[in-house]
């Protein structure tokens, strides 16, 4: 007896909707191996019935109150261009030239970001204000165009760069 393998996705019919000769042939070798016939395979009249009623479904979908989905607020950055030495406050896009300091808040709010872009080739000096900022109490950041992101995590009370 040989293997019945069904046909693929895409290999029931043609683009002009008549069955593959696959198609066929595996109908035809379902048939012999079932002793039926293929009126018998294809008629769609029988419907298996649910065993509970259809309306009770319905109603349960209809009743069923979802969870309310929190939605965290889009943080909005403030940007300034520092040319000297700044406190920078949560959610600040700070362009820093001229060698500027930058220190981070001392009690800074939980999951609060800082972006700090150095804009000319200077040092750029970031004091971390008693927090460190990945590992340390301070940081430089000193090529040109360079943008970090850091982010304050409240249970470790540190600052870190992404």
């Amino acid at each position: 007896m040989t293997e019945l393998i069904a046909p693929r996705r895409g290999e029931f019919f043609t683009p002009d909707g008549m069955p593959t000769q696959r198609f066929i042939t595996w109908i035809e070798n379902l048939t012999v191996s079932t002793n039926t016939n293929t009126a018998d395979i294809v008629f769609t009249n029988v419907r298996e019935s649910y065993p509970w009623p259809v309306n009770q479904l319905a109603d349960e979908i209809n009743a069923f109150q979802y969870p309310a989905i929190q939605q965290q607020e889009q943080a909005v950055f403030t940007a300034k261009t520092i040319t000297s030495n700044y406190t920078a406050l949560p959610f600040d896009f700070i362009n820093a030239v001229n060698g500027s300091t930058i220190t981070f808040p001392q009690y800074p709010d939980e999951n609060s970001v800082i972006i700090v872009r150095n804009d000319d080739n200077s040092s750029i000096k970031l004091n971390g204000n008693g927090k460190n900022i990945n590992g340390s109490l301070t940081g430089v950041i000193a090529r040109k165009t360079t943008c970090i992101e850091f982010y304050y995590f409240i249970d470790s009370d540190e600052w870190v760069a992404k």
